[in-house]
């Protein structure tokens, strides 16, 4: 058998996937708690998975679930039972995808965009990163990216810090415990129980959702796990695509004076940025539908195969200098939404976020700065992303020559 590689949540998207790149583009890998899967980390290889129909999603599929070899309180458990698009294939990933793709029509994105400006003015009146340093992910990215998911679904205020909370408990899930995981699940299901019985609105996606539960044959938990997918893959995937995209422009001046000077593009800077750190690390799982060959290895059917978008989107075989941020016309291919039938339907609403967000940013702060290193990576096997980004801008009084 081959010596494993194991995935440490602590370890960082980024420091993860450089680990994994150094071992091959198919790499054997133990997931916290003892399972085993292959981390697919090779561009190619990556998207061959995203594209072919010998691919299939749903866990029922994966042979070491079936042959009792999965411990049945194994933490991730509950990402594979539910029953949404990112688990199903055929008919059923049809069904659901074509529910949930009314709340991404390019109308209703486009009517989103006064919002999103106005709610990203409204954020950087709120901060002065000349008088004082500014968190990026907490005080600009989180609350941009969930006020704009809130406008959409619905959701009031007031339970904007309970998402918050439960997302980026969901998101650490690899690190939890049995019993805290259990504790989870049932926090997520009372929540997003409440929001389907009380929608806020009868024009919002909530009250979308359950009407689509007896008018398109939805049952209650296809209903209930989708509202889960939006909120634990709209928002803070967002955030983290955001932070990742300054700390990127911050770490690179001569970049960002390109694009302030007009060289290139937001949008140019925006598709490096997804590309060079997406925010999203991986999403457990697909399975072969028979044996296969891939990246040099020998798959059997019902292997579980994590798919590692950060490590993908920086193969060498790209360009040989795909570690390296840089803005360009010449767009480098990248896989941050996915590809195939599973592409996400969220990628228009996410761009015109980050597009709006970084141009405004440095618009307005020009001579933005990192205050001090990032903080440590958020605790997770999905996104990837500092825990804290302080930023300043302008000359301080420390830093004032002395008369």
């Amino acid at each position: 058998m081959p010596t494993r590689h194991l995935l440490d949540p602590h370890a960082g998207g980024q420091a993860r996937s450089a680990a994994l790149r150094a071992l091959g583009t198919v790499v054997p890998a133990v997931w916290p708690g003892g399972v085993e899967c292959w981390a697919v980390v090779g561009h190619r290889e990556l998207e061959t998975v995203l594209t072919r129909p010998l691919f299939a999603r749903s866990p029922a599929h994966w042979r070491a679930l079936a042959q009792g070899e999965v411990p049945p309180d194994w933490p991730m458990i509950d990402h594979l039972s539910r029953q949404w698009m990112l688990t199903s294939d055929g008919a059923d990933h049809t069904r659901l995808r074509k529910v949930a793709s009314r709340a991404f029509t390019p109308r209703r994105v486009e009517a989103l965009r006064p919002a999103v400006e106005e709610k990203v003015a409204h954020l950087l009146d709120g901060f002065d990163p000349g008088r004082e340093p500014v968190d990026i992910r907490a005080g600009f990215a989180t609350p941009l990216a969930l006020g704009t998911l809130s406008s959409l679904l619905g959701i009031p205020d007031d339970d904007q810090p309970v998402v918050t909370a439960l997302v980026r408990r969901a998101l650490a899930r690899a690190s939890m415990s049995p019993e805290d995981s259990a504790v989870l699940t049932r926090d997520i299901r009372a929540f997003l129980d409440g929001l389907l019985d009380h929608p806020a609105s009868s024009d919002c996606l909530v009250a979308d959702l359950r009407e689509a539960a007896t008018s398109e044959g939805l049952s209650a938990q296809e209903a209930r796990d989708t509202l889960w997918l939006f909120l634990a893959a709209g928002f803070d995937t967002t955030a983290a695509a955001l932070t990742n995209a300054v700390g990127a422009l911050l770490d690179h001046p001569a970049e960002l004076r390109r694009v302030l000077d007009g060289e290139t593009s937001w949008d140019d800077v925006v598709e490096e940025a997804l590309r060079f750190d997406p925010g999203v690390f991986a999403l457990p799982f697909a399975f072969p539908r028979q044996d296969t060959e891939l990246g040099g290895r020998t798959i059997r059917a019902g292997d579980a195969l994590l798919l590692c978008y950060t490590a993908a989107n920086r193969d060498p075989r790209l360009r040989g200098d795909a570690r390296h941020f840089r803005v360009s016309g010449a767009r480098d291919p990248h896989l941050a939404f996915g590809r195939g039938l599973h592409y996400c339907l969220g990628a228009p609403l996410a761009k015109l976020q980050l597009r709006t967000a970084v141009r405004a940013l440095f618009t307005r702060h020009p001579g933005l700065r990192a205050a001090r290193p990032a903080g440590p990576p958020a605790a997770s096997l999905i996104v990837s992303v500092p825990s804290s980004l302080l930023v300043v801008s302008g000359v301080f009084e420390d830093d004032a020559p002395a008369p």
